[in-house]
């Protein structure tokens, strides 16, 4: 374990001992679709970064992400509409409507763990549900999902120290 930490802070000089970079580090890497908080806080922990800043970062990094991804779903969602005729819905879109309304807002949301946060908001929206009930949902699961990688990467890290 020591040697992945030696490796890394090789990587970006300087970052052994600032927090601040340690933690700009585990934000933008929140950022990254399907890496998300759920990699970036084992990453970190693993790397020897104090643990609660980096849950916290991780969390923050991955909810700016996905709200920005809201955000900009619905703003290409409501030009398209309006330059789109109706036509058959596609393979996809039937998929997706399929499991949402098998497991609804939250439970898709809450999937995001396992499917990426990105997506779990996508399948809602895609399905034209309030981007605020999406968004509050997609907080709610980022907030467990992100406590929940913490812990169980704090206890393997205690495991194998």
């Amino acid at each position: 374990m020591q040697e992945l930490q030696d490796y890394y802070l090789t990587l970006l000089p300087g970052l052994e001992g600032n927090l601040f970079l340690q933690l700009l580090s585990i934000f933008i890497l929140s950022l990254i679709p399907f890496f998300e908080a759920h990699g970036a806080i084992p990453l970190g922990i693993l790397l020897g970064f104090p643990s609660i800043p980096v849950i916290l970062t991780a969390a923050i990094g991955n909810w700016v992400g996905v709200m920005a991804f809201i955000w900009i779903f619905s703003k290409l969602r409501s030009r398209v509409k309006s330059k789109k005729k109706d036509k058959e819905p596609s393979k996809r879109a039937l998929k997706a409507r399929r499991y949402f309304e098998k497991y609804g807002v939250p439970g898709v949301s809450l999937a995001g763990i396992l499917i990426g946060f990105y997506v779990s908001a996508g399948i809602p929206l895609a399905a034209k549900v309030n981007k605020s009930y999406v968004s509050l949902w997609i907080t709610i699961s980022i907030i467990l999902a992100s406590v929940a990688v913490g812990i169980l990467s704090v206890s393997g890290v205690n495991l194998l120290s």
